[in-house]
């Protein structure tokens, strides 16, 4: 039996729409609306400040005005860096974090995504880990003044070939060495699966140090159901090893077909009696 519109919103209610993925056929704010309208009651964006709506905070502005008027929480933004492994970014870095705790205030939310690992030709692994490590350190300082968390994404080489944070173990190893509450990961089980597999392994090592989660099902990235993650297994232990935030869909609805997804998101949901966040 098909899932009704009220059951798929008391199911949903753990996740956030990836609007960059869902809804690709439509206007940009028009997808807020659409999101709503299969059962979600929460988003992510990329790159609000780059939208063509007007630029820079005109554009975000528009972005988190409809999603207020549509009562739609915004639980992550990811508003792109500057390559940290370069050493010559650390002032751009930092007037970055500027721009990126005025974007988490206007929507309204604790964490925002961090990316930057783009390889840096004539450097080890080690010494571009070191580099990003010690800029992420100089802007401590602004991140725990406002009160966000800045989430370290780890990539996968598949699918983002030419970075130096790839998997688990990279983003573990500084976040450990910074060893503040203002920095965490994005813990993306795609990339992560992608990656380095064992994700519940992985996860149990690493749950003190996640800050926010997505999901996508691999190796395709669609929908959990359509590949080869035990999603239910995956999804119960993070809810008992403590993590009671939203989690990210950031997926592509299997042949575009955004009602099938949401459904399958929910049964999913249903099917291990997933509990919502803490609002």
């Amino acid at each position: 039996m098909d899932m009704t519109l009220e059951d798929r919103r008391r199911w949903l209610a753990s996740f956030s729409c990836n609007i960059e993925m869902w809804f690709k056929d439509l206007d940009f704010l028009d997808r807020i609306t659409a999101a709503k309208e299969v059962g979600f009651d929460a988003i992510e964006i990329w790159n609000p400040q780059k939208k063509k709506l007007g630029g820079g905070l005109v554009s975000a502005k528009k972005i988190a005005e409809r999603a207020r008027g549509e009562g739609m929480k915004v639980t992550s933004i990811s508003p792109g860096a500057p390559s940290l492994a370069d050493a010559n970014n650390l002032n751009a870095f930092i007037d970055w974090i500027d721009l990126a705790v005025e974007l988490a205030d206007l929507f309204d939310v604790p964490n925002f995504n961090l990316t930057g690992h783009k390889i840096v030709e004539g450097q080890s692994v080690q010494e571009m880990l070191g580099t990003y490590t010690r800029a992420v350190e100089a802007a401590l300082g602004k991140l725990e003044a406002a009160g966000k968390i800045a989430t370290i994404e780890p990539y996968n080489p598949f699918d983002h070939p030419g970075h130096f944070i790839y998997g688990v173990e990279p983003a573990l190893s500084i976040c450990r060495a910074v060893g503040s509450p203002n920095l965490k990961i994005n813990w993306d089980f795609f990339h992560m699966q992608r990656t380095d597999g064992n994700l519940i392994t992985h996860l149990e090592d690493g749950i003190h140090q996640v800050g926010y989660v997505q999901l996508a099902d691999s190796p395709d990235r669609f929908q959990p159901g359509t590949g080869e993650v035990a999603y239910g297994r995956v999804l119960n232990r993070l809810r008992n090893l403590g993590y009671k935030g939203y989690i990210g869909a950031e997926c592509f609805p299997q042949d575009q077909n955004a009602m099938v997804a949401a459904s399958d998101i929910a049964a999913l949901a249903e099917s291990v009696n997933l509990q919502p966040p803490m609002k």
